[in-house]
This record gives structure tokens, C-alpha cells and sequence, in this order.
């Protein structure tokens, strides 16, 4: 569904057992379990073995389970994957629709054998190249197994390449043209707005709080991670604040009010507040019960997996 709450995705190579058991009491929305980025080559065949226990162990504790697959061995990869317990697949360097339709047609034979829903499966496409990028829209548009879309920040600087400064002054606009192509596709923008000299997947608690306060500000719903410390923060960040809500219901109390007598809209101090200053508000409040909910899921899950 496109309004599951996925703030906080953490990715954990498959192979390493350790980390993946840690991911259990991290308490993201999301576990990635990466056959692809974080896995050394030789390991790979023997990760793929791995990834079904990886999947009973979390499946059910909490969070949900993607697996971030490489297209390149795409029918390896998706054979050891599609299985019970897993939500969705995560596909880096996505650059044209034909690379969906193809994992899409993997997974549909996959879950036809296996005896899974058909459809059951969802995607999240990384447009993390020049190429994957300007041809965005046609891959949001590509498979009604779509759910979300993220740049892949770090191998996209590299494609691109950043200024002799080391900045990347590009990525305000690609950042908010992903927005722009998600909402337009009815997908959910994954990421986070990090700022110098942050390291994105592997910046401390607090880089990872404001980069995703600022990203939610503009238009992101989550955004991943490599360490567990990272977790929390991207949540709480990515979550509407207290003072928000109450702002929200005051808000929507007060136009609620002027309409009921007639009115169209109210002003409050310099701001005018009128039918779609009222309808963000009340999407903002709907939001925070579904954060709100979630957290409960995923706390009664982890209460239940400790019995």
C-alpha cells in the first residue's frame, strides 16, 4: 500500500549475521537485507543461501523486510528472495522501465511457483545514475508494483561528479525533481537532505535528525541507513513533531469554525489560511496517527517475538 509509514530503512548485508541480528532491536520500519552494494563478490553465492533465515528472523519482530537485489543477476538474486515475510525488493541502478519489467516478471513467476499473493511483492527503484535519472519518470510509471523511489545519493555524486570544492550543488534539484516525479507517479520519495560535511548513510545521530527534518520538509517520507544508531533519528525525524500536531489542530479547528459560518477563509497573524493551508493540515495530522500507529505494530510485534 502507498501510505505504509517507511521511515527509517536500515540496510544490513546479508552475509554478515551479526549485523543482521542486531537489526532486530534497532526498531526501523524497514530492513534491507543488501545482496548487492555491502557483500564481497566471492561471499555472494553463499549470502543468497543465507537470506530466507534472514527473513524468519525478522519477518514478524517489528520491521518490515526488503531485499536489495543486484539486475545484473537479477533471476540469482530474486530466487533466493522471493519468499513469505518479504514486503519488497530495493533495485539500484535503475535506468530505464526495462529494468522493472523485467525483475517484474521474475518475481511474478516466482510468486506464482511459491504459492505467494500474486502481487504481493512491492519495489523501490534507485535512480542513482545521469541516465536512471532523466528517464525518472518513465520508470515511475513502469509496473504497478512500484511503491517508491530514491536517488542512491553516493553513486549518483560519483556519476555526476561534484565541483573542485567537493560540494554538489546540483542536488537541491534533484532532490526536489524526485519529489516532483514521485508525487506526479503516486510513489513515495524516499531520502534525506544532508549537508556538508555529513556522510549521509553513515553520518552521527544528530546529521542524521536535521537531514531528515529537512527532508520531510520537503517532500521525502523516509530515507536509509547503514548504522543502527541511525535508526531512531531518521524515525523521529521523519515523524511530525508534538508542537506540529497540536499547530495542525488548531489550524483545522480554526477553519472548521469560519466555514461553518460561512466564511472561505480565516487570516492568523500574516499567514491567510484557506481550503489547501486546512487540507495540508489535516493530511499532516492523518500522518502523525499513522507514524503513531505503526510504532505501536512494530513495539506489540517485539513484545510478541520476546515471548
Amino acid at each position: 500500500m502507498r501510505d505504509s509509514v517507511r521511515r527509517s530503512w536500515l540496510i544490513v548485508p546479508v552475509s554478515e549475521g551479526e549485523q543482521v541480528a542486531q537489526a532486530l532491536s534497532a526498531g526501523a520500519d524497514v530492513v534491507v537485507l543488501d545482496l548487492r552494494e555491502f557483500v564481497p563478490e566471492q561471499e555472494k553465492p553463499a549470502a543468497r543461501e543465507r537470506v530466507p533465515e534472514a527473513i524468519g528472523a525478522i519477518a514478524g519482530s517489528g520491521p518490515e523486510v526488503f531485499v536489495q537485489i543486484d539486475k545484473e543477476v537479477a533471476y540469482a538474486d530474486l530466487t533466493a528472495t522471493v519468499w513469505p515475510g518479504v514486503h519488497g525488493v530495493m533495485i539500484p541502478g535503475v535506468e530505464s522501465p526495462k529494468d522493472i519489467v523485467a525483475v517484474e516478471a521474475l518475481i511474478s513467476q516466482l510468486e506464482d511457483e511459491r504459492g505467494l499473493r500474486p502481487g504481493a511483492l512491492q519495489l523501490v527503484a534507485v535512480v542513482d545514475t545521469a541516465k536512471g535519472n532523466y528517464a525518472a519518470m518513465e520508470i515511475a510509471r513502469s509496473s504497478s508494483r512500484l511503491w517508491g523511489i530514491t536517488l542512491g545519493r553516493a553513486d549518483l555524486v560519483m556519476d555526476l561528479r561534484p565541483e573542485p570544492s567537493g560540494e554538489f550543488h546540483s542536488m537541491p534539484y534533484l532532490m526536489q525533481r524526485l519529489i516532483t516525479v514521485a508525487n506526479a507517479a503516486g510513489l513515495v520519495p524516499l531520502g534525506a537532505w544532508w549537508r556538508a560535511p555529513a556522510r549521509g548513510l553513515l553520518a552521527p545521530p544528530d546529521d542524521t535528525y536535521q537531514a531528515a527534518v529537512r527532508g520531510r520538509r520537503i517532500g521525502f517520507q523516509g530515507a536509509l541507513c547503514l548504522r543502527a544508531q541511525q535508526v531512531e533519528p531518521l524515525t523521529r525525524g521523519f515523524t511530525p513533531a508534538a508542537a506540529e500536531v497540536e499547530r495542525a489542530r488548531q489550524l483545522t479547528a480554526a477553519y472548521d469554525e469560519v466555514t461553518h459560518k460561512g466564511g472561505a477563509y480565516l487570516r492568523s497573524g500574516d499567514r491567510i489560511i484557506d481550503r489547501a493551508t486546512a487540507a495540508q493540515a489535516t493530511h499532516l495530522l492523518a500522518y502523525a496517527e499513522a507514524c503513531a500507529r505503526r510504532d505501536a505494530e512494530k513495539t506489540q510485534a517485539r513484545q510478541r517475538a520476546a515471548r
